[in-house]
C-alpha cells in the first residue's frame, strides 16, 4: 500500500516516525511553499536573510547601549535568543492552522497529520538554517565567542525541537478544533517576546528575587536557556535542564493522548 493512501490514524510517534521516512509531501510541499514565495520578489531568497540580519544588528546596537553591555556580548546574546524564537514561533503559529491549510488533502485521506506538522518545521527550519549562517558570522567576529561551544548544539538543539515539536502536535489539533486558538496564540506570542530574555538580558533578574522568580516561570526562558548559554560559554540554569526535560517527557505524553484520542477527529472539525 501507498504510504499515503491509509486513512486510519495510529499513534503519535509510530506516524511520525513514517512521515520522517516518507518525507515526498511535506519536504517537497514545503520546498514548493518556500520557492513560490521568493520567486515573485526581485531579491528573492535574500528576503529570507535580510530581516533576521537587520533586527540583529539594529537592534544590537541600540538595546547594547540601553543595557550598558559591550556590543561584542550582547549582539550573540541577542541574535541567538532571537533566532531561536523566532523558530519556536514560526512552527507554532504555522501547525496551528495546518490542518485547515491542508483541508483538501485531509479530506481525501491521502497522508498522515504529522505530514502537515513536519512541514511547519521544515519551512521554520529553513529559515533557522540561513539565520544561522547570519548568526556564524556573528560568532567569527565577537571575541567573546569560542567556535569549539558550537558543538553544544547536538546535545541541546534535540532537546529543544523535542519541546516545540509536542507543543506544535497540541496547538495543531486544538486550533482544528477551535480556530480562534490561532488568533489567541498569536497574541500570546507577541506579549512572550517582550516577556522572554531575548531583548534584555536575564542577569539583570536574579533568580533570588520576585521579578526574576516571574521571569524564570515562562518556559520559553528554559527553552532558550538551554541552548543559549552553551554557546556563550556559560553553564544553564539547573532548574532550566530540569524544566526542558521535564517538558519533554510530559508533552510528550499529552500530546500522544490528544493525537490518539482525538486525531480521528480532524477531518470532521475541519
Amino acid at each position: 500500500m501507498h504510504p499515503y493512501k491509509s486513512t486510519q490514524i495510529d499513534s503519535l510517534v509510530p506516524d511520525l516516525w513514517k512521515s520522517l521516512r516518507h518525507p515526498d509531501y511535506w519536504a517537497y510541499s514545503s520546498w514548493l511553499a518556500i520557492a513560490t514565495k521568493y520567486r515573485r520578489t526581485s531579491l528573492g531568497i535574500v528576503w529570507a536573510v535580510a530581516p533576521f540580519a537587520v533586527f540583529v544588528i539594529v537592534l544590537g546596537n541600540v538595546y547594547s547601549h540601553l543595557m550598558d553591555n559591550p556590543l561584542t556580548e550582547f549582539l550573540p546574546y541577542l541574535g541567538t535568543g532571537y533566532l531561536l524564537w523566532r523558530f519556536m514561533i514560526q512552527v507554532i503559529t504555522d501547525a496551528v492552522g495546518t490542518f485547515h491549510t491542508h483541508k483538501a488533502f485531509i479530506m481525501e485521506g491521502r497522508v498522515r497529520l504529522t505530514d502537515f506538522i513536519l512541514s511547519s518545521f521544515a519551512k521554520a527550519g529553513f529559515h533557522l538554517l540561513l539565520g544561522g549562517l547570519v548568526m556564524l558570522a556573528v560568532y567569527i567576529w565577537s571575541p567573546a565567542i569560542h567556535l569549539s561551544s558550537l558543538w553544544t548544539l547536538l546535545l541541546t538543539m534535540p532537546l529543544l525541537i523535542a519541546n516545540v515539536a509536542w507543543i506544535a502536535v497540541c496547538v495543531a489539533m486544538l486550533g482544528a478544533r477551535a480556530p480562534d486558538v490561532q488568533e489567541a496564540i498569536g497574541t500570546v506570542l507577541i506579549l512572550g517576546l517582550l516577556l522572554t530574555p531575548i531583548l534584555w538580558s536575564v542577569e539583570k533578574f536574579p533568580a533570588d528575587t520576585l521579578r526574576g522568580g516571574v521571569v524564570r516561570f515562562n518556559p520559553a526562558f528554559h527553552m532558550l536557556d538551554v541552548v543559549r548559554a552553551p554557546l556563550l560559554g556559560k553553564m544553564p540554569e539547573t532548574t532550566s535542564i530540569v524544566v526542558v526535560l521535564v517538558m519533554a517527557v510530559l508533552g510528550w505524553i499529552v500530546a500522544s493522548l490528544l493525537y490518539r484520542r482525538y486525531g480521528r477527529f480532524v477531518a470532521l472539525w475541519i
